[in-house]
């Protein structure tokens, strides 16, 4: 999953920040930050995500619990 932040928008994409959910049920990050599952698993219980900062426009790569509640972004082929 490439994100790519555009302040043009002229890349298709822009993601608002929506934060995400712990397992716990608490959220955390709404209005600063955006969060996406990959499709790539990194082991049987994490996944790879993206994030993107709103303020700044960087994108960062990590994995997390698949419990975690991240948004998810569809495309059509």
């Amino acid at each position: 999953l490439n994100l790519l932040y555009d302040l043009n928008h002229s890349n298709g994409f822009f993601g608002l920040p929506g934060g995400y959910r712990y397992d716990n049920g608490t959220f955390y990050g709404i209005g600063l930050n955006g969060y996406w599952w990959s499709s790539f698993q990194n082991t049987k219980s994490t996944a790879w995500n993206r994030s993107l900062n709103y303020e700044s426009g960087n994108t960062f790569r990590s994995f997390d619990d698949k419990a975690y509640g991240f948004s998810v972004r569809c495309i059509k082929d």
